[in-house]
């Protein structure tokens, strides 16, 4: 995968570890923080998109999109079937298996130039390189932008 299309706050550890949790367990707090972060990293205009879970829909990351101020647009698209999830997998000392996403391509207002799917930590790049190649199956150049980096160890 190309490291261009992903874009990172900083490294996972310390407070931004916290807010990554925080989102995965729902916190409100860390929710609002988190879409502030996002706000200061992404452009007005722009489409946002919330990564799936491991579920194979958005749950916190469209609740982090839908507390997003600014001018962008939240479009709930993107799909993939239930899986073990990438962190659970690399906590558990395995390697996680890439698997595909999906987009609801008639869901893209017409003429979107920018579009971002939001996550709340790149680990392994498996879940970002199914996001990129999902967008790019349907001609759409997206990028993955996510609060923290985690490099695989």
């Amino acid at each position: 995968m190309n490291k261009s299309n992903l874009i990172w706050f900083g490294r996972y550890e310390g407070w931004l570890r916290m807010l990554a949790h925080g989102v995965k367990d729902g916190d409100e707090e860390c929710i609002r923080k988190v879409a502030k972060l996002f706000d200061l990293m992404l452009p007005d205009g722009c489409v946002v998109v919330p990564m799936p879970s491991h579920e194979g829909v958005p749950m916190q990351m469209l609740a982090v999109a839908n507390h997003m101020p600014g001018n962008r647009r939240v479009v709930d698209m993107l799909r993939c079937n239930s899986h073990e999830s990438c962190y659970t997998q690399k906590k558990d000392g395995f390697t996680p298996a890439p698997f595909e996403m999906w987009c609801k391509s008639w869901m893209l207002p017409e003429g979107s130039a920018d579009v971002y799917v939001i996550d709340n930590v790149i680990c392994t790049g498996i879940t970002a390189g199914a996001a990129i190649r999902a967008f790019n199956a349907i001609g759409v150049k997206a990028r993955v932008c996510a609060i923290a980096y985690s490099p695989w160890r």
